[in-house]
């Protein structure tokens, strides 16, 4: 157990602290503000109650509602290539605004272009959640280029009195130029090949292999097993496995969002939401099992003190008050739940009870129940009410041992001190 502990802690010490790993997990967090705009709208624009369509429509607000989905969920990638550049220039403690505007300026050029007789421009499936992995790449080689050229001093030297503001955008000039020559080459070598660009290359090696491995019941449900198995050992699971979530995940959910802005049928069965949103309400089930079914003072104290966090999907107080970290008796039901609640959405998707979940990004600490209302509908409120079922179910025999074992532990020391 020992080693297993190492093991994994060096993993995700690794996994955290790479410095590309690192960038693209904080650049997904950055983004969150324009997801939450483009979810916004997307659900207004979804109702459909006494002819709220018609009035939306009538008075422009539908306009509007789409006009804010074109320009957020729909130029995705665009937001993710800065916020990348950005990233890794903070983190390298270099200019960070300017490897933004790198990772930005490579990943248009890396982006190829629809020629039409009419007009000349970027496709809006390039621009959006199908130009992803491009803008990652664009991102990471644009500002790490840059940072590379700085460094090597290829910058035009302005004399100490010209305004600092001044002098950073000429020491800009000549690294910038250089990126935007390779980022050309690059491109034009692409364009030589079957691919014809970056982006078809990129479908065509990583996106679609990486969607097939993420289009997998067992993959996702090992997935969300994992995560717990690292709370066990005392590690925060989602963080940990950020990075390989956005791999898999992000680009299927960002599909799906701007689908259901469009009113279109939803392309991804799997995505981020489906499988963080729906793990199930295990510390609630825990918190229920405390206070209705435990004997034990201590179980009932967490259970009462974990209850209402439990309601918000916050797991620390049951997780370290029980304890269920570096308990081994909360071992198997701490990876089990998860995935039996993920398994029981999906058997609920594909017999067509639920639909896919629609790309809104819910807030972490969302109202557990709630939140599956706002992506799956009266169906997600069923099916997270469910997976609370399955969760206490579970969770009964571990719960009953351990507090039968806080039982024998209070009355030995109650006749100790008596």
């Amino acid at each position: 157990m020992e080693k297993l502990k190492n093991s994994l802690l060096k993993f995700a010490n690794a996994f955290q602290n790479n410095l590309y790993a690192k960038t693209i997990s904080n650049a997904m967090m950055g983004l969150m503000p324009v997801i939450m705009v483009s979810s916004i709208a997307s659900l207004i624009k979804a109702i459909d109650i006494f002819g709220s369509q018609a009035f939306m429509k009538a008075t422009g607000i539908f306009a509007i509602l789409t006009q804010i989905n074109n320009m957020t969920i729909n130029l995705i990638a665009v937001y993710v290539a800065f916020l990348i550049g950005y990233k890794l220039g903070d983190n390298m403690k270099r200019d960070a605004l300017n490897c933004g505007i790198m990772g930005v300026m490579s990943f248009f050029i890396l982006t190829p272009m629809t020629v039409t007789e009419e007009v000349t421009g970027f496709a809006l499936s390039s621009l959006g959640s199908g130009g992803m992995f491009v803008a990652m790449l664009g991102g990471i080689l644009g500002a790490r280029l840059y940072i590379l050229f700085v460094d090597k001093k290829l910058v035009i030297k302005m004399p100490d009195a010209v305004p600092p503001v001044v002098s950073k955008s000429f020491a800009a000039i000549v690294p910038g130029a250089l990126v935007a020559l390779l980022m050309g080459i690059v491109n034009y070598i692409m364009s030589l090949t079957p691919y014809g660009s970056l982006t078809n290359l990129i479908y065509a090696i990583v996106q679609q292999p990486l969607q097939i491995l993420g289009s997998n019941i067992f993959a996702c449900m090992f997935i969300v097993a994992f995560i717990e198995l690292l709370w066990f050992f005392g590690i925060h699971g989602v963080l940990a496995v950020y990075p390989i979530l956005t791999l898999l995940f992000y680009e299927p959910q960002l599909a799906n969002l701007a689908a259901y802005g469009e009113g279109k049928a939803l392309p991804y069965l799997f995505t981020m939401g489906f499988i963080l949103g729906n793990r199930g309400a295990r510390s609630l089930a825990v918190c229920i099992l405390c206070i209705f079914r435990c004997k034990s003072e201590q179980m009932r104290a967490v259970g009462k003190v974990g209850l209402i966090p439990a309601m918000f999907q916050i797991s620390e107080p049951v997780k370290f008050g029980i304890p269920q970290v570096m308990n081994i008796r909360m071992l198997l039901p701490l990876m089990l739940t998860p995935a039996v609640s993920v398994l029981s959405a999906y058997i609920l998707t594909v017999t067509g009870f639920m639909g896919y979940h629609n790309g809104v990004n819910v807030p972490s600490g969302f109202p557990a129940i709630i939140c599956g209302f706002l992506t799956n509908g009266w169906q997600g409120i069923i099916a997270q009410l469910l997976q609370l079922a399955l969760c206490i179910l579970i969770y009964i025999p571990f719960i009953n041992a351990q507090d039968k074992d806080y039982i024998e532990q209070e009355q030995t020391s109650a006749r100790q001190e008596a």
